[in-house]
């Protein structure tokens, strides 16, 4: 369809020109046009193609504030310009000049519509959304998966953004349309209330409107299938887990002593603590170490210490460095001390069981006894991690050593497949910029090496700029939702070219800016509410069939 004609009082370049709208036509911001025009001197045709980024009226022949008036009555003859900038997203075949004034403009459709965004050079894409248009808007698998790129970033303020949502809605959409989709496994830490406990549940607010915008995306509109849950016990030597309203489903998880000593899980109950104490880290390493020791030589399941006792608890650790100590003090055993704590002095071992007394209450439901309960994420193409309930230390702990293990198995077996998607909320607080912390370390290594592994970060914050600078400058595709008017400021929000920044801090909940790398330019998106339940009140009834009697 025709709307307007590339203007010649404006000036053009190959990257941008304006575009003056026909009279009874209209352009609004992010359509996509095409103008076909000619390489000067030459018959060949050339293509450019755009998003609109500016759009502008005003009355030609008037110069008082309020003429506008006077040309409503007709009394001033005057001419309304309707003018629209638009921002070149591809030229084709790639001859840098500006396209010629007077050459007409059309809205992009089809064939065109794809150029323009790229989709015809996308050997492997996933729906992402739908333009306001309503076409479908997709995303370069291969810059997702680890093919040409890896990592998810999605920033945006707290129950305005939608960024859990959106995260759900690509991870269902990776599920649904890319192509090793049976390889592919994903892990959602549910960090907030038990919304993410209903998942697998048919959503009641969902209409035919919700349906057919996830027709016209190629998905099927149904919840996710083939999912576990796994949440924290009720309390120490429970094997109830603690998960709310859910109640069928739901599998507990938690680690024995033996393991916890064995793959070094203590330095996660130290997950705050300050890079500049370097004292406190060198006893956190060196207890690590001891009881690593102690796991090796320990038969069975079990974890003993150096007399043959049994370490069945937090709390029998915590009274066996108490002892530690005291040996040393009443020098009754100095060299049990160096073993356990090296050369450190006194008040810097007493400050480490301080703090591990403080973790210790709050993470001893999550590790005791002889058995582990280990999250098995490969038996369910989706696992949701609950850890709502928990202190901030045992939500630190529960993610830094999932993780850990993660990561540590994709490295033994050096094998891509099965590829796992991790989507982690509140990243901030697991990956601070400015403070130490060894789940930090742990999220580098997945930011930096994870693409070879086949391990993924969807990562969801309310601040990109509190966060690990590497963390988000290895997330090749970039989504912000409604933002701070501060935050938008800052650097790590550079993609966000023309308008884009101002818009950003009024976007409406289901409606995201998208960044990829294939497309010079962001894209605004929306995309509709999910088949799925995100909190029990949403859960649709099932209706059991009807019962046959006998007849007599």
């Amino acid at each position: 369809m025709k709307v307007g004609i590339v203007l010649g009082t404006k000036p053009s370049n190959p990257l941008e020109f304006w575009v003056g709208v026909e009279k009874g036509k209209f352009l609004q911001l992010d359509d996509v046009v095409v103008v076909n025009s000619k390489i000067d001197g030459t018959n060949e045709e050339i293509k450019f193609y755009g998003i609109v980024q500016e759009v502008i009226k005003y009355l030609e022949g008037v110069e008082l504030v309020y003429d506008a008036q006077l040309v409503n009555s007709g009394v001033v003859p005057a001419n309304l310009a309707y003018m629209a900038r638009v921002s070149v997203t591809r030229i084709e075949p790639e001859v840098f000049i500006p396209p010629t004034p007077g050459d007409y403009v059309f809205k992009a459709e089809g064939i065109d519509f794809e150029k323009a965004l790229y989709y015809d050079n996308m050997k492997r894409k996933i729906p992402a959304g739908l333009t306001r248009n309503g076409e479908v808007v997709y995303l370069n698998y291969d810059f997702i998966n680890g093919r040409e790129g890896a990592h998810i970033s999605i920033s945006g303020m707290s129950g305005v953004a939608t960024k859990t949502s959106y995260a759900l809605f690509l991870l269902y959409s990776i599920f649904q349309k890319a192509d090793d989709r049976t390889k592919i496994h994903g892990i959602i830490f549910n960090v907030k209330g038990k919304d993410l406990l209903w998942i697998d549940k048919k959503n009641k607010r969902f209409t035919k409107e919700h349906r057919e915008a996830f027709e016209k995306l190629g998905l099927p509109p149904e919840p996710f299938k083939n999912v576990a849950f796994w949440a924290p016990p009720e309390q120490e030597w429970s094997e109830i887990p603690s998960s709310g309203e859910r109640l069928e489903g739901v599998f507990p998880y938690k680690w024995s002593m033996k393991d916890f000593a064995q793959e070094g899980l203590l330095r996660f109950l130290f997950a705050e603590g300050d890079e500049g104490a370097t004292s406190l880290h060198y006893v956190i390493d060196r207890v690590s170490e001891k009881l690593q020791q102690l796991a090796k030589e320990s038969p069975g399941d079990v974890l003993l210490d150096e007399n043959g006792q049994e370490i069945n608890s937090l709390g029998d650790l915590l009274k066996l460095l108490h002892e530690v100590i005291e040996d040393r003090e009443t020098k009754r055993d100095p060299d049990r001390y160096r073993e356990w704590f090296g050369t450190a002095a006194t008040a810097t071992a007493y400050a480490f069981l301080r703090r591990f007394h403080h973790a210790a209450s709050h993470c001893k439901h999550l590790v005791h006894g002889n058995k582990s309960r280990h999250i098995d994420w490969r038996s369910h193409q989706l696992n949701v991690i609950d850890i709502s309930d928990l202190h901030g230390i045992a939500k630190m702990f529960v993610v830094g050593s999932i993780l850990k293990k993660i990561f540590r198995e994709k490295e033994e077996t050096g094998n891509p497949y099965p590829k796992i998607f991790v989507v982690l909320d509140e990243l901030n607080k697991y990956a601070p910029k400015d403070k130490w912390s060894p789940i930090k370390e742990i999220l580098l290594d997945i930011a930096e090496r994870g693409r070879s592994l086949g391990v993924i970060l969807i990562g969801a914050q309310q601040t990109a700029s509190e966060i690990e600078k590497r963390i988000v400058a290895n997330a090749a595709v970039k989504v912000t939702g409604r933002l701070d008017s501060s935050e938008v400021l800052s650097k790590e929000y550079e993609f966000l070219t023309g308008n884009f920044r101002q818009r950003a801090i009024m976007l409406k909940k289901g409606t995201m800016i998208l960044y990829q790398p294939d497309i010079p330019n962001p894209v605004m998106i929306k995309f509709p509410l999910a088949p799925w339940a995100t909190k029990k009140e949403e859960v649709e009834e099932e209706v059991s069939a009807p019962k046959e009697f006998d007849q007599f």
